[in-house]
């Protein structure tokens, strides 16, 4: 069956007197975006082309969508919230709880954990892919997070799963309480390794949360997926039974990492049920994007599926970095408003999200950003409350807004602060002085 494609790109709203060409693609650029927030219909590539885009390329994927690394922009999907077994992309959640176990002070990346008979060969499906770990070794949690991400041990992630949790069963509950967590229900898994079909997600949310991953981890990619090889198992992994002989290095199953120019991760998977998947990521001067596909096909490929996931990754990260950037505008300090009748007497205000914006190449000479917020405003106030905006444009159309929030509570000050800010307010605004 055949699969229509949508796609989709950044926001744009009012006129100007840029060039007539600018302005029709504007106009595409925001209609695109407003599909893709509505979930609606797929737009052919010929509109795209039309508004000095270009076309986006032909994959197998059946699934596939690509967002900018720092607003989250969905710049292109195919069949987004299709269901498809993440087969190994499973990983990366698996990944982000150990991580998240670090953090909390519960697992060191140092600790040896004693390697269980039950999370190795032949314990494991035939076919699996391995890190090769033998029963009674004894390896640090950063191998096993290297050996799940690297070379896609699935011994590995289930000696994660154990350390953590004593099974992978319990270990999936804590990997769908984190999706929970995250924002992301419709990420569900009943293992850590993904060689289950009844591991599901979509392009889009997985997309998203491969963002948030490198948020919350951006140790990750320089420790464990942009590694094009790892070195194991080594001298000191040896057991009364087993002896490594020599040395042996494994190499990432992202060939991207290897071949793409400015690919740092994330990860590929495959099952039967599911085809060939990726989640990739790279970056050039400063723009970032990410990619995931789901469910590809090995059918007419001249070297297998593998290549050919490979092969549309690259088309696809091309294609965004011909047709986007992510840029920023330099906006001085932002302002500080007068907290009337607060325990504060100014209210500190920080970004909600990131301060860029991504958008075509063609809008980039016109843009710029304009800051909205008040010069003051009342107690109490609390935390994350919108108070102003950050406006991007080009010409005097708008790409994006980014709101400004308070950085802290403000509550009421007490009976002598309140009068004492009501009469210098009055007077500030009997004769308009600057507010002190």
């Amino acid at each position: 069956m055949e699969h229509r494609k949508a796609v989709t790109i950044l926001s744009r709203r009012g006129g100007g007197t840029r060039l007539r060409a600018l302005a029709v693609a504007c106009a595409l650029f925001l209609g695109l975006a407003r599909a893709a927030a509505m979930g609606a219909a797929p737009m052919g590539a010929a509109a795209i082309g039309g508004a000095g885009v270009l076309a986006p390329p032909d994959i197998s994927a059946r699934a596939a969508v690509i967002i900018d690394a720092a607003t989250g922009t969905v710049l292109y999907a195919k069949n987004p919230d299709l269901p498809v077994p993440p087969a190994s992309l499973t990983k990366l959640v698996t990944l982000h709880v150990v991580y998240d176990e670090i953090s909390a002070g519960r697992l060191s990346k140092d600790e040896l954990v004693e390697i269980d008979p039950r999370d190795c060969s032949p314990a494991i499906p035939y076919g699996s892919s391995l890190m090769y770990l033998q029963p009674g070794m004894h390896v640090s949690v950063l191998d096993l997070m290297r050996g799940a991400a690297v070379v896609s041990g699935n011994d590995a992630a289930f000696a994660l799963a154990r350390r953590v949790s004593g099974s992978g069963e319990a270990f999936a509950a804590k990997m769908n309480e984190a999706m929970r967590e995250l924002g992301f229900p419709g990420l569900r898994f009943i293992e850590p390794s993904g060689l289950s079909e009844l591991n599901v997600v979509t392009a889009r949310e997985f997309a998203a949360f491969c963002r948030r991953y490198i948020e919350l981890h951006p140790e990750s990619l320089e420790e464990l997926h942009a590694l094009k090889y790892i070195e194991f198992p080594r001298a000191e992994h040896a057991t009364a039974t087993y002896v490594p002989k020599g040395r042996i290095i494994q190499y990432n199953r992202n060939n991207l990492v290897r071949d793409y120019e400015g690919c740092d991760g994330l990860k590929t998977g495959y099952i039967i049920e599911a085809g060939y998947n990726l989640a990739a990521t790279a970056v050039r001067n400063g723009t970032r994007f990410l990619l995931v596909t789901l469910g590809g096909s090995g059918e007419g490929a001249p070297r297998g599926g593998a290549a050919q996931r490979s092969a549309d990754g690259a088309a696809l990260l091309d294609w965004a970095f011909n047709s986007f950037e992510t840029r920023s505008v330099d906006l001085g300090p932002l302002p500080a408003p007068r907290a009337w009748f607060g325990t504060e007497r100014y209210a500190k205000l920080v970004p909600a999200e990131a301060l860029a914006v991504t958008l075509p190449h063609a809008l980039v000479p016109g843009l710029k950003a304009r800051v909205v917020a008040p010069k003051d405003l009342d107690a109490p106030l609390s935390k994350g409350q919108k108070v102003g905006e950050v406006v991007y444009l080009s010409g005097e159309r708008v790409l994006r807004r980014v709101d400004l929030v308070a950085a802290q509570d403000i509550p009421k000050g007490n009976i002598f602060v309140i009068v004492k800010d009501a009469i210098a307010r009055f007077f500030t605004q009997l004769f308009g002085l600057a507010a002190a």
